[in-house]
């Protein structure tokens, strides 16, 4: 099979198993995630350990010696509906990742994507939406592939936001299947991201500080807060922080509308804060922990209350 039919193949069956796009680029087309590391170290010298773990994005073709490709797919999360009561305190992508549910129809057909890769004999690595340290840098795929571009909050977008599941993997053939996207950049004078950023994470366009970054310290931070920032500036948010997306203008929508995602209204009324922090570590192990997609693991449950509990005193205090 000439490489060329087999890249046709692998996005016709992309889209059959529900992605909205899907993009495949040589594995050496992600060399320039390198240059975009280096300045961010440059920018911001503090975060220098920090990304010490993304060095491994640097070198895919040594790393992964058989990849010859990375195909990239989206999903758009802005089809469903979102609960008023988790808005402005858990991250959209958590609480609308399809592999969270085993039983939804975005997760079966994920795997009906990978499970067709192997019967056409495809070697893969990857496939782990939002799961932190993934194989492939997939936010500089997707755009190396021409879905979409970056926003100055670093976010990938194509013309519907940033609302985006992204699905990587690496395979052991040799195929290309490019997009060319007309999707306006950036406006110059627009600080909207920056100024929605509490915590000054964002101190200039597509660039970030992690250790300022309330997504970072909601997860991965244990809920602590850095002697550099107040915890008023963390606003409302449990888990994540979707203040920069949100105030983006490309990312205006109507969350009342579009379909309902499984089981998320019956979680509501434990996500509340007060619930959290009164909940047992087996139940937010077992309904709360999985929404987090790994980026806080079961043994860190104690992390949900503490940022629960800041939630309320602060509350408290308005």
């Amino acid at each position: 099979m000439e490489y060329n039919e087999l890249s046709e193949k692998i996005y016709e069956m992309a889209i059959q198993c529900g992605f909205e796009n899907c993009g495949i680029i040589p594995l050496s087309e992600v060399d320039g995630y390198k240059q975009r590391l280096n300045e961010r170290r440059e920018k911001i010298p503090q975060s220098v350990q920090f990304y010490k773990k993304m060095e491994k994005f640097t070198c895919l073709e040594k790393r992964y010696p058989w990849g010859k490709s990375i195909v990239v797919c989206t999903s758009w999360l802005g089809k469903y509906q979102y609960p008023k009561s988790l808005q402005g305190k858990y991250a959209k992508a958590f609480m609308l990742s399809g592999d969270t549910v085993p039983d939804s129809e975005e997760h079966k057909n994920k795997k009906r994507f990978e499970a067709w890769m192997r019967d056409q004999k495809i070697y893969f690595e990857g496939g782990e939406t939002n799961a932190p340290l993934r194989d492939v840098p997939l936010r500089h795929a997707a755009v190396a592939a021409g879905l979409g571009i970056f926003r100055k909050n670093n976010f990938f977008y194509t013309e519907k936001g940033s609302y985006y599941a992204l699905e990587g993997y690496i395979i052991d053939k040799t195929c290309v299947h490019k997009h060319v996207n007309n999707i306006k950049s950036c406006s110059d004078t627009c600080l909207l991201c920056q100024q929605a950023c509490k915590t000054q994470a964002l101190s200039s366009p597509y660039t970030m500080n992690p250790l300022a970054c309330v997504s970072f310290w909601t997860t991965f931070g244990k809920g602590r807060i850095p002697k550099s920032l107040d915890e008023g500036q963390f606003e409302d948010w449990v888990c994540g922080c979707d203040s920069c997306q949100d105030a983006c203008p490309y990312n205006r929508r109507d969350w009342s509308v579009g379909e309902k995602f499984p089981g998320l209204e019956e979680l509501t009324e434990l996500l509340r804060p007060q619930n959290i922090v009164k909940a047992s570590d087996a139940v937010l192990c077992e309904k709360v922990i999985p929404k987090t997609e790994r980026h806080i693991p079961p043994d860190q449950v104690e992390t949900l209350r503490i940022t629960a509990v800041r939630v309320l005193r602060q509350s408290r205090k308005t």
